[in-house]
């Protein structure tokens, strides 16, 4: 049944993310009337920049893959027409991750072969343990990419055929894959330390869900010029260009519903704003616990969203510093540092409560920005973002306080606690450091819920066991017709991920199929190094990553 109020647009989006602007550049491509909806005063979500003092910080984007000839993320932008207003920088292909684990040095150098062969080097007795694994979780990613998403009832009946080694292998913890193949603890540790990049502690994540990650980053990766928040800008000048619109500090506070369907939004200054298509940017516990009136829920969608448990949060330390990074040791290369080769400990950290009593982080992430973009400053100063896991319970007490108004002094004297423990950790990658900074800033759990209303300021949307991975995550066309979901809750996380989510929820809503999406001409990814002993031209990036293969 047709609405009887006046149509506002042909379709809305609620946020600003990564997944919410390809929805709508998706559907603006192909002749709607959009209009995106954010609560924030910057667009972008986790994938926005931001500036203090004159730095620049991109608090959730430090690396991106399938940038190279091929690539997933490279096809989506150049064919949803965004390409041309993007550049890249590789980041050192040589150690685009460098794990620092109790004194131990490993560096993962882009492509499968080196890295089988730099593994082999530092572990020669694991050699076959070592070809074992990598082929194990790179033919799960394979078919991670082949077979997913599956739409049809047919194609996700028939996923364990199509998927026999993820069927075999990849429902079973990391940890236990892992040591299924390799027996050096320190190993273990070099293997699943990036599991900070999906937030699931290795005894608990799924091993597709880090044969994805790995997959992914196979070939290195990439930093985008200007940070994050150049590809936000890139999508909405496509959007604006095609007859969209954007409107910021507009927080919705309803869906509305009528029947069965979905009609419009109302904001939270009151106007109602009429469209047959609603695409939702927010998490489940958003969408359905907040935007949605619980009469318009069905009762199983309502018992899911209540059992809902959500990724882990963050610390975040935002510095600028006075000092020659590169000189101290650092690269464009991104640092992950523990204290022990139990890669655990930072998860098991990340559920304390008592953080006055917690000690020194166990384990961080360090990214150096002007690094992996030369083209961000020139007067000496470097910006470095390094991250450390939170659970939201901990600082769940000051939220409605810290939210409006002055934040209370005990939340104040943690956070700067906090600030002293991470600057001891990062003091122990880059020796020094604390006498060179020149600004710091720490964002907790609560900054993550303010800035991106994500529920318990989650990294990564929903908690990526198996009952939220893949086919069974939280379905991007709902049980409400003209309403779809996307983000990290729904196919995947991941600038890929949430990516694609929109994609699938314009193709949904369009009824199309996803090739028809992406249809643009002439575009391109520029992509430089970032690495001055390397080519200060344009790369060929496919060229360069097929000879180190």
């Amino acid at each position: 049944m047709a609405s009887p109020h006046t149509k506002d647009f042909d379709a809305v989006v609620i946020g600003s993310g990564a997944g919410g602007l390809s929805a709508a550049l998706a559907l603006a491509t192909a002749g709607l009337k959009v209009g995106v909806f954010e609560q924030h005063f910057l667009p972008g979500g986790y994938s926005q920049g931001f500036t203090r003092e004159g730095y620049t910080f991109s608090p959730g984007v430090h690396y991106i893959g399938g940038l190279g000839e091929g690539g997933n993320l490279r096809r989506i932008y150049e064919g949803l027409g965004v390409a041309n207003d993007l550049t890249f920088f590789e980041i050192n292909p040589d150690g685009y991750d460098c794990a620092t684990i109790g004194g131990y040095r490993f560096d993962f150098p882009a492509g499968r072969e080196r890295l089988i062969a730099a593994l082999e080097r530092a572990f020669p007795g694991e050699a076959a343990g070592i070809k074992s694994y990598i082929d194990v979780v790179l033919r799960i990613s394979d078919e991670i990419g082949r077979c997913l998403p599956a739409r049809s009832l047919r194609e996700k009946l028939t996923l364990p055929v199509r998927m026999p080694t993820l069927s075999r292998h990849g429902l079973r913890p990391l940890g236990k894959t892992v040591a299924k193949y390799v027996d050096d603890p320190m190993l273990r540790a070099v293997l699943t330390i990036q599991s900070g990049d999906h937030g699931m502690a290795p005894s608990r994540a799924p091993t597709a869900l880090h044969a994805a990650l790995v997959g992914y980053y196979i070939d290195g990766g990439c930093y985008p010029k200007g940070g994050a928040g150049s590809i936000a800008a890139a999508f909405i000048k496509g959007l604006n260009a095609r007859g969209g619109s954007i409107e910021l500090k507009a927080k919705v506070e309803e869906i509305l519903v009528e029947g069965r369907r979905a009609v419009g939004i109302r904001l939270a200054d009151g106007r109602d704003v009429y469209a047959p298509i609603v695409v939702s940017n927010a998490d489940p516990g958003v969408t359905w616990g907040e935007l949605v009136r619980a009469e318009h829920v069905s009762r199983r969608l309502r018992r899911r969203v209540a059992r809902t448990k959500y990724c882990v949060s963050t610390v975040s330390l935002f510095l600028a510093v006075d000092m020659d990074l590169r000189a101290a040791g650092l690269d464009s290369g991104n640092r992950w540092f523990s204290r022990t080769p139990d890669i655990d400990a930072a998860y098991d950290y990340a559920r304390r409560t008592d953080l006055w009593e917690a000690g020194d982080i166990p384990a961080l992430f360090l990214s150096a920005t002007t690094l992996k973009d030369p083209t961000l400053r020139h007067d000496g100063i470097h910006t470095i973002e390094a991250i450390s896991l939170a659970g939201y319970e901990a600082f769940g007490q000051w939220e409605s306080r810290a939210s409006g108004g002055l934040a209370p002094q005990d939340y104040v004297r943690l956070k700067s606690v906090l600030k002293e423990r991470m600057l001891d950790a990062v003091g122990e990658i880059v020796s020094g450091v604390r006498e060179r900074v020149v600004f710091a800033e720490l964002g907790t759990p609560l900054t993550n819920k303010r800035i991106v209303n994500a529920s318990g300021g989650a990294m990564y949307g929903t908690e990526k066991s198996l009952g939220n991975l893949g086919p069974l995550s939280f379905a991007v066309k709902s049980e409400i017709e003209g309403l779809f979901q996307c983000g990290a809750s729904t196919l995947s996380a991941g600038v890929l991920g949430v990516t694609t989510s929109g994609l699938v929820a314009a193709q949904e809503a369009l009824g199309c199929d996803y090739d028809d999406l992406l249809t643009a001409k002439g575009q391109s990814v520029r992509i430089y190094s970032s690495e001055p002993d390397r080519d200060s031209g344009e790369s060929d990036l496919s060229n360069r990553r097929a000879n180190r293969r």
